[in-house]
């Protein structure tokens, strides 16, 4: 039988000849001991758990070895600071049909629907886009630039020569000041410069997009749903892996805990620890695999969060943008009107530039641009709290969401093929679905072990 339900099943029935022939042939090549895992996967985050919830689900024996002493990678729920949880990492399901609204509504959990780009605002003070005057500036160069990008997939078909987002923009006519707008409301999004991100790469993701418009937030918040992904997991939390050695018929990965052996191994470490040569291979990675692990781009990505005595802003305030340096709001706990919090998520150079100053002077920085965003000129008199995580300082993350550069968008399922018993998965090997985002992450480490499940 094809398809998954046949792929799950096959699983036992393959134990059990194994078993049988161990018995017939004593210690001949190729068996496998019964203490041994069948799958281990390195790292839980989202793609990680996905991996070992699948495999765990067919019967297979699988350990999640885990260099943080946490789950969640680039995921990460804070609940010490008080009623409103915060996101550190992701934050938002982006799509209506994808893995992660699939796996909430199996945990029971609550999606609250955002609305953040209908209900754009722009500019100094903030503005509704929908509501300026159809010959604004700003909300030409919006519509524009997302009309451009609307249209890639039938620009850019594959094979087609590959160019920059800002290239394109200015390729269709859009003037530097408009393509500075595009860079807050398209390439920021990316975790890149509009300079930067390859047209092609985005060609094809939106070409197998299948997630819709529609975005959510986790009214539990993302923990919540790690935590059901991960249960009964056997989770190995706080043991970084140093090496990892496809023996042929095994893998061995050597960790800070000890040697662990299995049939095949699953890696979903983001795709700038593999830059850094963070885990060695032994055999070395073919030279193509390493050529696609060094096309991508990986830049900084930090939250900036801004606790007040009372909301400063209108009920309908849920996005807003401008050209600062902190370019981007929103209010992470919508839809509750009442709560007293703003997050500037920030990333690549802006990021950059922030990660080198100090808190408060972030901090002061911060409120004058908010300010600046409300009309009001007694923001910081209002703040009551601060707090930044900064991923680019992040050891095992080393950034935000990698991208791909012009001319690289063929590295991506070079990223993602297994070599040996080495299968690939994280957002990074997304090519059949969306790269930077949670349900990209999720499925890609469901197609990993269907691939060890074959």
């Amino acid at each position: 039988m094809s398809g998954r339900f046949g792929l799950v099943s096959s699983w036992p029935l393959l134990k059990r000849c194994q078993r049988r022939e161990r018995g017939i042939n004593g210690s001949m090549a190729g068996t496998i001991a019964d203490d041994r895992l069948d799958v281990v996967v390195i790292g839980a985050g989202a793609a990680g758990l996905a991996a070992a919830r699948t495999l765990h689900d067919a019967g297979a024996r699988v350990a999640v070895v885990e260099a943080r002493p946490r789950i969640g990678g680039r995921i990460w729920t804070e609940r010490s600071c008080g009623r409103y949880p915060i996101e550190l990492g992701a934050e938002l399901i982006h799509g209506a049909q994808t893995s992660t609204v699939e796996l909430a509504e199996a945990a029971g959990l609550t999606l609250d629907e955002v609305d953040r780009y209908n209900g754009l605002r722009w500019g100094a003070p903030a503005r509704p886009v929908n509501e300026l005057p159809p010959d604004d500036p700003a909300r030409q160069a919006i519509g524009q630039a997302r009309a451009v990008w609307g249209g890639l997939a039938a620009r850019y078909p594959d094979g087609a020569a590959d160019r920059s987002l800002a290239d394109e923009l200015r390729y269709n006519g859009l003037t530097p000041a408009a393509i500075a707008i595009a860079d807050v409301v398209l390439a920021q999004t990316c975790c890149a410069e509009a300079e930067s991100l390859s047209c092609l790469d985005a060609a094809r993701e939106q070409r197998v997009d299948r997630a819709g418009p529609r975005e959510f937030r986790l009214r539990e918040r993302y923990d919540t749903l790690l935590a059901w992904l991960a249960r009964d997991l056997d989770l190995r939390l706080g043991q970084p892996v140093r090496a990892i050695r496809d023996h042929g018929d095994r893998v061995t990965v050597d960790t800070t805990a000890g040697i662990i052996t299995a049939r095949r191994c699953i890696i979903t470490v983001p795709v700038a620890v593999l830059a850094a040569g963070m885990i060695r291979f032994d055999p070395p990675l073919s030279a193509r695999k390493q050529a696609a692990i060094a096309a991508f781009r990986t830049r900084p990505a930090t939250k900036h969060f801004f606790w007040f005595d009372a909301p400063l802003w209108d009920a309908g305030f849920a996005y807003a943008a401008h050209n600062g340096l902190f370019a981007r709001w929103w209010t992470p706990a919508h839809p509750d009107l009442a709560a007293p919090l703003l997050c500037s998520y920030v990333t690549a150079e802006r990021a950059a530039a922030l990660d080198r100053l100090a808190d408060e002077t972030v901090r002061e920085l911060g409120l004058a641009e908010l300010g600046q965003l409300l009309g009001r000129d007694d923001v910081a008199a209002h703040c009551v709290g601060f707090r930044r995580y900064r991923w680019a300082a992040d050891e095992y993350a080393r950034g935000g969401y990698a991208h791909l550069p012009p001319g690289m968008a063929w590295a991506r399922p070079v990223l993602a093929a297994a070599e040996g018993n080495l299968h690939f998965a994280g957002e990074a090997t997304a090519h059949d679905s969306n790269p930077q985002t949670v349900h990209g992450a999720i499925d890609s480490g469901r197609r990993a072990a269907h691939e060890c499940l074959r």
